[in-house]
């Protein structure tokens, strides 16, 4: 009876106790989703989480629907990665809210859920890496701010990508914020894209219709800024300050179209979410940081650490 009893102790210490699966022969799974497939921003913190999967060692898939207003396709995508027993999910909700449910299911599982970008609004995961959306909302009123005098009128249009997204309403709230505690400025409307660009010129045009004198247009995220870029093309020069790192903004911001670019450092997001991913399933607390960001104008976009920011996704 007690060599039976030893044995039984023994067997758990040869043949694996420890939750840490990081073997060449036996790599964790991850299913990276994000909003989408396309874009400059998803592109970089792709080659982000690429890196991090030489370095780690992790098997990655990657998921994400067409375009970001397709929610169902999304949620879609979690449920196939939890019926695969994927060891962890980083996913970029694209509806505070619809992914909840999924994201409750996974972590039931004991997958492990790393939200990057963006959040969800009741539910919790075990890891979030993100920007200061709010902090980049008041940087952007602040130098949209710097172009007028005091007492002059500031009519803005704000344009989002999507209307449910916890990044897009934090930047949203923070440029109402900042607006409110300015005199003599005010958002004329802040509206949302579905990250199309021809919506959005076709609101940028209507807005300039309604009222002429509007003298400052945010655009929150790529395409929804190409959109409005095409609408201004036969419009006086205003303010225009801008998400994103495509050639076509770059090339709008050498030229003095766009006054700054905001720049999210999607690569380090990404990379990132993989090591905090590979950190939980390892029993390890992963390090809680925001993620950088910039804004580039024309005076500094030739500089080093711009130049990184401007061209993530070719690191």
């Amino acid at each position: 009876m007690k060599r039976i009893i030893l044995l039984l102790l023994i067997i758990p210490l040869l043949f694996g106790c420890s939750a840490k699966k990081n073997k060449p022969e036996d790599p964790y799974r991850i299913a990276v989703i994000t909003m989408m497939q396309g874009g400059e921003f998803w592109g970089a913190l792709k080659n982000g989480a690429r890196s991090a999967r030489s370095a780690t060692g992790a098997v990655l898939e990657f998921f994400a629907p067409v375009n970001e207003s397709d929610y169902e396709g999304q949620i879609t995508m979690v449920e196939k990665a939890i019926d695969q027993d994927f060891d962890a999910i980083i996913l970029s909700p694209s509806h505070f809210t619809r992914l909840e449910d999924s994201v409750a299911r996974a972590r039931g599982k004991g997958i492990k859920v790393v939200l990057a970008d963006t959040g969800l609004k009741n539910q919790a995961a075990d890891f979030s890496i993100t920007a200061d959306y709010q902090a980049i909302g008041k940087a952007m009123a602040e130098r949209a701010f710097s172009h007028f005098s005091a007492d002059q009128p500031i009519k803005a249009l704000v344009l989002g990508s999507m209307p449910n997204s916890k990044s897009m309403t934090q930047i949203v709230e923070s440029l109402v914020q900042a607006f409110n505690a300015r005199d003599n400025a005010r958002i004329v409307s802040a509206t949302y894209s579905f990250t199309d660009e021809s919506i959005a010129r076709d609101i940028t045009r209507n807005a300039f219709k309604s009222d002429p004198d509007i003298n400052l247009v945010f655009a929150l995220e790529e395409y929804t800024a190409h959109g409005v870029a095409n609408a201004l093309a036969d419009h006086a020069p205003i303010c225009f300050i801008a998400f994103g790192t495509t050639q076509y903004e770059i090339q709008l911001l050498e030229e003095g179209v766009i006054d700054a670019l905001v720049v999210v450092n999607s690569f380090n997001m990404g990379y990132r979410s993989v090591l905090a991913a590979v950190d939980l399933l390892n029993g390890t607390k992963p390090a809680k940081k925001p993620v950088d960001f910039a804004l580039v104008t024309k005076e500094t976009m030739f500089s080093e650490e711009h130049q990184r920011l401007l061209f993530q996704t070719f690191q």
